[in-house]
C-alpha cells in the first residue's frame, strides 16, 4: 500500500480512537506517529507530511494568538498578570536550574526546555472552563487571562531564545511594524468586500499573510511562529466580527494541518533512543515541571483570587500545542537531540493527561 495512503488512513483511525476514548486527539496522532515511524520507517521522508506540518505550525500558532483576548485583559489584567507570570516563572526557572546547574546542559538548551514543560495550553482551559460554566463569571475570566499571559511569555521567551539578532532582523522589524499596525484595516476592508465570495479570499488572505511574513521572518532569523502567533493576536478583534471566516479557518486547521502536524511530530521520536535513562529522565521532567506548576499557579490563585487553588494548579499543568512547537522547533535548530526531543515530548503529552484525570467530572466548585 502507498506510505500516503497509510499516513490518511491511520490519520482517520487516530481522530475516532480519540472521539471514542474522550481524549484531545493530538495525543493519539502524535503516538499514531511514533507508531508509524516505527513499522515504517519511510514514511519520514514524505515531503509533502512535512510542508503540511509546517502549515500546521503557522495555523496553530495563529489561533493561539488569535485566542489571546485583549478586551478581557483589559478588564483583568492585574490579576491575570500576576497568576500568569508566577504561573510560568516558577515552573521554568526550576526546569532551567534542573537542565544548567544539575544536568549540566547549555544555557539555551535549559531555557527551551523550561519554556516547552512551562507552557499552558489555552485552547484545552478555555475548553474545561466552559464545560463548568465558568466563562461568564470574573473567576473564569481571570483564569483564562492568566492562561493568555502565559501563552504571550512564552511566545516573547521562545522568540529571545531562538532569534539570531543581525541586521536582516532590524530591517525586518521595521517592515512589520507599519505592516502589523495596518494589517486589521487592510482585513476589515476584505472581509467585508469579498464576504460570501466563493473563492473564499477571507482565508486565501489569511493563509498568504501568514506563509509571506513567516518566510521573511526566517531570513530575518525570526522563526515563523513567533510571527504567526503576532498576526494572530493583532488580527483576533478583526477575525471575531466574522464568525463564518473564524469557524471555517479553524475547520481547516484542526481538521486538516494540525493533525497532520502532530503525526509528523510523532513521526520523529525514534523508539530506539527511549531507553531506561531516557524513561528515568523523563519521569524526573514530569515532576519537577508539573509539580512547580501546580504550586506556583495554585500560590498565584489562592493571593489574587482567594479561591480554586486546586483547581487552577490542575487546570494550568495543561501542555500541549506550544510544548510540542518548543520541543520540534528545538530539534530543527539542533539545540535538542533525539533523545531529549522524545523525553521532551512524552512529558508534555504525560502532564496534559494529568488533568483529564485529576479533573474529569469534578465539579470546580469543590475548589471554591
Amino acid at each position: 500500500m502507498d506510505n500516503s495512503l497509510i499516513v490518511a488512513c491511520v490519520l482517520i483511525l487516530a481522530g475516532v480512537l480519540a472521539l471514542e476514548a474522550g481524549i484531545t486527539s493530538a495525543i493519539t496522532e502524535i503516538f499514531a506517529g511514533v507508531l508509524l515511524a516505527y513499522f515504517l520507517p519511510s514514511v519520514s521522508k514524505l515531503d509533502w507530511l512535512e510542508f503540511l506540518a509546517n502549515f500546521g505550525v503557522l495555523g496553530l500558532m495563529f489561533l493561539a494568538g488569535f485566542e489571546v483576548d485583549v478586551r478581557r485583559l483589559r478588564t483583568t489584567w492585574k490579576a491575570s498578570l500576576g497568576m500568569g507570570v508566577m504561573s510560568l516563572v516558577i515552573p521554568l526557572a526550576g526546569v532551567f536550574v534542573l537542565c544548567a546547574f544539575i544536568l549540566g546542559m547549555g544555557t539555551k538548551v535549559s531555557g527551551l526546555i523550561g519554556v516547552g514543560l512551562s507552557t499552558t495550553s489555552l485552547a484545552l482551559v478555555f475548553h474545561s472552563l466552559q464545560e463548568r460554566d465558568l466563562l461568564k463569571e470574573r473567576v473564569g475570566q481571570v483564569i483564562l487571562g492568566a492562561a493568555s499571559v502565559v501563552d504571550v511569555l512564552s511566545m516573547v521567551a521562545l522568540a529571545l531564545l531562538l532569534g539570531e539578532v543581525g541586521w536582516g532582523t532590524g530591517a525586518f522589524l521595521i517592515f512589520m511594524v507599519p505592516t502589523v499596525l495596518g494589517l486589521p484595516r487592510v482585513g476589515e476592508w476584505i472581509f467585508r468586500r469579498y464576504k460570501g465570495n466563493l473563492v473564499e479570499f477571507e482565508l486565501r488572505f489569511i493563509l498568504m499573510v501568514l506563509v509571506g511574513l513567516g518566510f521573511l521572518a526566517e531570513r530575518a532569523g525570526i522563526h515563523q511562529a513567533v510571527v504567526a502567533f503576532t498576526v494572530g493576536l493583532i488580527l483576533s478583534e478583526v477575525v471575531e466580527k466574522h464568525e463564518e471566516v473564524e469557524e471555517k479557518l479553524k475547520g481547516i486547521v484542526f481538521s486538516f494541518f494540525a493533525p497532520i502536524f502532530f503525526l509528523h511530530a510523532g513521526t520523529r521520536i525514534d523508539l530506539q533512543v527511549a531507553d531506561a535513562g531516557a524513561f528515568g529522565l523523563m519521569a524526573v521532567f514530569f515532576l519537577v515541571a508539573c509539580g512547580l506548576k501546580y504550586l506556583g499557579t495554585m500560590f498565584a490563585a489562592r493571593v489574587f483570587l482567594k479561591t480554586m487553588g486546586h483547581f487552577s494548579g490542575m487546570l494550568f499543568n495543561y501542555r500541549l500545542t506550544f510544548g510540542i512547537i518548543a520541543a520540534t522547533v528545538g530539534l530543527e535548530h539542533g539545540l535538542l537531540d533525539q533523545r531529549m526531543y522524545a523525553v521532551l515530548l512524552l512529558v508534555v503529552l504525560a502532564s496534559a493527561v494529568l488533568p483529564m484525570i485529576f479533573l474529569k467530572d469534578r465539579p470546580a466548585e469543590l475548589d471554591r
